[in-house]
C-alpha cells in the first residue's frame, strides 16, 4: 500500500522501530512474559510524565473511548452526578457515556468555538451538592481548541470534586502539569501523540483517588477500572489484551522517553506554526482564536464554493490525508492535524501542497 502522511488526529504515522516491534514472537497474555511487558509499559508511561510515585496506569484494550468509558462508568458513586464541561463533540461524548450507564449528568454547555464558561461551572457546583465528579476534554479535537485544565482543576479542589480529564488527543502533545492541575483520572490512548498503533488506551489514576473509586459497585464487566488495575497488578489481565499493540506501545514509549515529552511538544508546536503561516498566506480562515489553538490540529473554514470532498481528493492525490469537520461543522470546516512522525521533507511538501491547492 502507498504510504500517506496522515493529517488526521490519530492513528498517526509511526516510526519504523515501532512498526517492527509487531514482528516479535507471539506470546500468551497469561504468561509472565506478557505481564512483564504490560508492567513495563505502565512504568515507562508513568516515567515519561514524571508521575510514577503518585499515579497508577490502567490499560484497556480498545480505542481512547474505551478507557474513557471505563473511567466515566467507574468513578461516579451511585446517586451522584457527573458535571460535564461541554464545548464540543467529545464533551458531548462524555455526557452520552454517562447517560448510557444511568449516571445523572449536569451538562454545562458552551459554544463549540469558545473556551468553556468556568463561571457557569462554579455556579453549578455551588448550587448542586449531588455533583461528585467534574469531567472535561483537554483538547477538543472537533475544533482544535485547548480547554483550561489548570483552572478547572482549581475548581475541583475548591469544591472537593473528583477531576476526570479526557486527554486522549492531548497527552504527549500538549503541556500537562499533573501536580498543578490536580487531575484524578487522566485518559489517554496509544495511537495519537504517544505515536503507537491503535488498540491500547489507558487511564492514569491518582493513587489517593483509588480508595473512593474502589468502593463504587461496578457498572460494567469489561470497563471496570479498579478491577482491570487489580488484574494487571496481579499479572493476570481480566480479558485478552491486544498483545501486539502492547509490543508496539512498548517501543513507542522507549522513543517518547528518548525524545522527552517537552521536546515532542516543541516539535509539534514548531510544525504547527510553520503550517499556520502557510494557511494564512493561502488566505484560509481559522475557526478558533489564536490563544486557544492546540499544538496538533488546526480547524480551517472551507473556502466559499469548495467542498470537503474536493479538498480531500486534492490532498490525497499529493500523498496527504486530511480530516472532515464533525456534526454541525461538517459543511463548515476541515481539519489538518500534525501529530505523529511527519518528517521535515514531508512538512515542506505539505506546505507546497497547501500553496498549490489554494492558489488553483
Amino acid at each position: 500500500m502507498k504510504r500517506y502522511v496522515l493529517l488526521n488526529p490519530g492513528p498517526v504515522n509511526i516510526k519504523e522501530k515501532v512498526r517492527k516491534a509487531l514482528l516479535s514472537p507471539d506470546i500468551c497474555h497469561r504468561e509472565p512474559e506478557f505481564s512483564a511487558l504490560m508492567t513495563g509499559c505502565a512504568n515507562k508511561l508513568l516515567r515519561a510524565f514524571a508521575i510514577a510515585k503518585s499515579y497508577d496506569a490502567v490499560f484497556i484494550t480498545g480505542s481512547g473511548t474505551a478507557a474513557l468509558e471505563a473511567a466515566v462508568s467507574s468513578c461516579v458513586p451511585r446517586g451522584k452526578k457527573i458535571l460535564v464541561v461541554n464545548n464540543g463533540i467529545y464533551g458531548e461524548r462524555i455526557a452520552e457515556i454517562a447517560r448510557r450507564h444511568g449516571i445523572n449528568v449536569a451538562d454545562v454547555k458552551s459554544d463549540i468555538a469558545q473556551a468553556p464558561d468556568l463561571g457557569a461551572v462554579e455556579r453549578r457546583l455551588k448550587s448542586d451538592r449531588s455533583i461528585a465528579v467534574v469531567a472535561m476534554v483537554h483538547h477538543e479535537t472537533s475544533t482544535g481548541i485547548l480547554n483550561p485544565v489548570n483552572e478547572a482543576g482549581r475548581l475541583c479542589r475548591k469544591y472537593k470534586k473528583l477531576y476526570l480529564l479526557d486527554s486522549i488527543s492531548a497527552i504527549g502533545g500538549e503541556e500537562l502539569d499533573f501536580a498543578k492541575c490536580g487531575v484524578d483520572i487522566c485518559v489517554g490512548t496509544a495511537n495519537k501523540c504517544i505515536e503507537s498503533i491503535p488498540g491500547v488506551s489507558f487511564a492514569l489514576v491518582r493513587k489517593p483517588a483509588l480508595p473512593m473509586i474502589e468502593k463504587i459497585p461496578p457498572r460494567s464487566l469489561y470497563f471496570d477500572l479498579p478491577g482491570n488495575l487489580k488484574g494487571q497488578k496481579a499479572g493476570v489481565p481480566l480479558f485478552t489484551p491486544a498483545v501486539q499493540s502492547f509490543l508496539a506501545l512498548d517501543a513507542a514509549l522507549d522513543e517518547l522517553l528518548k525524545e522527552g515529552v517537552d521536546n515532542r511538544i516543541r516539535r509539534y508546536r514548531a510544525l504547527a506554526l510553520r503550517l499556520r503561516r502557510a494557511f494564512e498566506d493561502a488566505g484560509l480562515e481559522y475557526l478558533i482564536a489564536p490563544a486557544y489553538r492546540s499544538n496538533t490540529i488546526t480547524a480551517l473554514r472551507l473556502p466559499e464554493g469548495v467542498t470537503y470532498e474536493k479538498l480531500h481528493r486534492e490532498f490525497k492525490s499529493r500523498g496527504f490525508v486530511i480530516y472532515a469537520g464533525q456534526s454541525k461543522l461538517k459543511e463548515v470546516i476541515f481539519r489538518i492535524a500534525n501529530m505523529g512522525q511527519i518528517s521535515e521533507g514531508e512538512g515542506r511538501r505539505l506546505i507546497a501542497a497547501v500553496r498549490s491547492i489554494f492558489r488553483a
